[in-house]
């Protein structure tokens, strides 16, 4: 049996036990400052609260009795996958947000489109609140219930505001002095809540695209740093779901990968390891959304087909110097719509913004005004710093819809603004707060009568200005009149606003005050084609005019005329197609046959052969056989075609007319 090994020395003193080395103990992660989740905050807060969103409704509350409006028929009211309800949300999320507009993918504007979300929440509207109504044809349909769609906007704009306050209380750092309706958290959500530029995204359905992703983009930087604060796992899964959430609302969004660490670093001790992490989890979040996004368009960016339409793409054929001079000449005009938010309009498309040259000093201002604010960002980049943060976060999340990395459509539009409109806000707000007291030198307790002027001023001005804008977005055309007082160079505007008064025109009774709304829509579709001569709105509703006029005063040289000069810009109109089916049997042949003769040698100048053989065949020959010309024509453009058979048959009849022609 083997002895136990004594622990007494042979000087008979006793051994110390030897320490174990002490396990390897796991590091504990870095206690983050500066984000506060304290809490209690809507107890604590609730007065504010209640103050951002009974405001926010209140201000938009006359929407209700709204009715759908401009771009509200393609992502709603004729989008056939909203009107199948439930059914149709496998489309929605399965294909370009055009398509259930067009019934196909038409990419007509650079990158497409894919914002499944909002047009998904309109189809859930449809299937649970759509209205009943008798179609033109008498049958009975149903309609969306614009009632719903309104309350659903104004509702979600005041739970941004209360969203908005709670994330800015998280980062920014108040003085405990200063009362709650005082703070720059507040003050901040109340400037955004006011302000007028947001009329378009609250007030026009279509807007709610901007609404869900700038919810979803607050409530991911909520998470994000909650994450940073307490390392939690499920805090950032969060974030992450919710960013991909708000990605499908709306691309912008993806800026919100450079917004949060920006946040992290400037007002928090997060280490760059964390920031890394939860930039690089919302970064691959975002390509899995891309990837989707690329699935489901079949491409990024371009499809490979230009866009030459102005009205798709109004940079098309600008040389460098005009097309950035006219970039930032609408940059400095959102600067100055911030600012003083006067006038508005729903129109700066061509050519309401004019083309600039980059030495322009319209341009100039621009280019100065905008890099002095990022000199002065760059200036103030420290901890703590609102001023940086305000002017970064509103560059960063204005630059997907600036125009410089790429095309977005539109020279510009006040929804662009909507995230970026809270960098000013808050800048607006730590002037009042901070700055002005620290120039004054006013110390704590001391009353700021500047400050306070100041906040009456741009409080009663911004609530003033939105009340007195919201009315427009009522109708179709209670918006265009108000668009043509401010768009007066625009086409867009002047063939919506005239588009507006047909639809009053149709519904009258012939009188005096008919015509003349006739006599006023020609003017406003005029000068659209005059600002836009190939723009196929324009030139569609010129058509329209043209034969009302024909109905009228029963001129059908003018038609015909009229019908010639669109056709000449156009080449392919199917509604004067239409309208010469109709006239084909109430006017005398050989009108027609001129027509088709006239309008074939202009269309052959343009090497337009389908078209000109179209009116040749359809409204020349078949009107008309016997019309030597009109053979002889049709036989000479097939000849030219390579058609020999074809140009054969109409040559000999038309020497079978009339023997001299050779």
């Amino acid at each position: 049996m083997a002895k136990k090994k004594s622990n007494i020395n042979p000087k008979g003193k006793k051994e110390q036990a030897v320490p174990a080395k002490n396990p390897i103990k796991r590091k504990k992660s870095k206690l983050v400052s500066g984000l506060n989740f304290d809490k209690g905050f809507w107890s604590k807060n609730g007065i504010a609260a209640a103050i951002l969103f009974l405001l926010a409704m209140a201000l938009y509350a006359t929407t209700i009795n709204f009715e759908y409006v401009l771009d509200d028929q393609i992502v709603l009211t004729k989008n056939n996958y909203v009107k199948k309800g439930l059914g149709g949300l496998g489309d929605i999320f399965g294909k370009e947000s055009m398509s259930g507009y067009f019934d196909q993918q038409r990419d007509l504007v650079v990158g497409a489109r894919y914002r499944p979300l909002s047009i998904a929440t309109f189809a859930i509207e449809y299937e649970f609140f759509k209205v009943p109504s008798i179609g033109a044809d008498g049958n009975s349909t149903y309609t969306g219930n614009s009632k719903v769609s309104h309350f659903i906007n104004i509702l979600l704009y005041g739970l941004t505001a209360l969203l908005l306050f709670r994330v800015l209380t998280v980062f920014i750092k108040e003085k405990k002095e200063r009362p709650w309706f005082f703070s720059i958290s507040f003050l901040a959500s109340l400037f955004f809540v006011l302000h007028p530029i947001h009329s378009e995204v609250i007030a026009n359905v279509k807007g709610r695209d901007e609404i869900l992703a700038f919810i979803g983009a607050l409530a991911t930087l909520f998470y994000a740093l909650k994450y940073a604060k307490t390392n939690s796992m499920l805090s950032l899964v969060l974030a992450m779901v919710i960013f991909f959430i708000s990605l499908l609302a709306k691309e912008n969004s993806l800026t919100f990968i450079a917004v949060v660490p920006l946040v992290l670093y400037l007002f928090s001790d997060t280490d760059f390891n964390r920031i890394g992490k939860i930039t690089g989890a919302l970064t691959i979040t975002a390509v899995l959304y891309l990837l989707l996004r690329y699935q489901v368009i079949g491409y990024f960016l371009s499809s490979g087909k230009e866009i030459r339409d102005i009205m798709n793409n109004p940079f098309y054929g600008l040389d460098f110097s005009e097309k950035f001079g006219t970039i930032f000449y609408t940059l400095a005009l959102y600067i100055k719509l911030l600012v003083f938010p006067h006038p508005l309009t729903h129109d700066y498309y061509p050519f309401h913004i004019p083309v600039l040259g980059l030495f322009d000093f319209r341009s100039l201002i621009g280019i100065v005004l905008n890099l002095g604010l990022v000199f002065i960002a760059f200036k103030t980049f420290k901890k703590g710093s609102i001023l940086c943060f305000g002017i970064l976060f509103y560059f960063i999340t204005l630059s997907i819809v600036s125009n410089i990395p790429f095309t977005v459509g539109t020279f510009m539009n006040e929804r662009f603004v909507y995230f970026g409109s809270l960098g000013f806000c808050l800048i607006l707000a730590w002037l009042i707060v901070d700055k002005i007291p620290e120039w004054l030198k006013i110390k704590e307790g001391e009353a700021n009568i500047l400050g306070y002027g100041l906040l009456g001023l741009f409080v009663i001005g911004f609530g003033l200005k939105t009340i007195e804008r919201v009315p427009a977005w009522a109708t179709p055309l209670t918006l265009n009149a108000a668009a043509i007082k401010i768009s007066k160079n625009s086409a867009r505007a002047n063939c919506f606003y005239a588009t507006a008064l047909f639809q009053e025109y149709k519904v009258m009774n012939p009188s005096p005050e008919r015509n003349a709304l006739l006599d006023e829509i020609t003017i406003y579709v005029d000068r659209a084609m005059e600002i836009n001569p190939r723009y196929g709105s324009a030139i569609t509703m010129k058509s329209g005019v043209i034969a009302e006029q024909y109905k009228r005063d029963n001129d059908v040289d003018k038609l015909l005329n009229e019908f010639y000069k669109i056709l000449v810009i156009r080449r392919s109109v199917p509604f004067i197609d239409q309208y010469l089916d109709y006239l084909i049997d109430r006017v005398p042949a050989k009108k027609i046959s001129d027509f088709s003769i006239k309008s074939a040698d202009a269309l052959i100048q343009q090497n337009d052969f389908n078209n000109a053989m179209k009116y040749l065949t359809k409204y020349g020959v078949n009107v008309n056989s016997g019309d030597a010309n009109v053979n002889y024509k049709l036989g000479k453009l097939y000849e030219r075609v390579g058609d020999a058979a074809k140009a054969q048959t109409y040559l000999t009849r038309a020497r079978q007319i009339n023997p001299s022609l050779q």
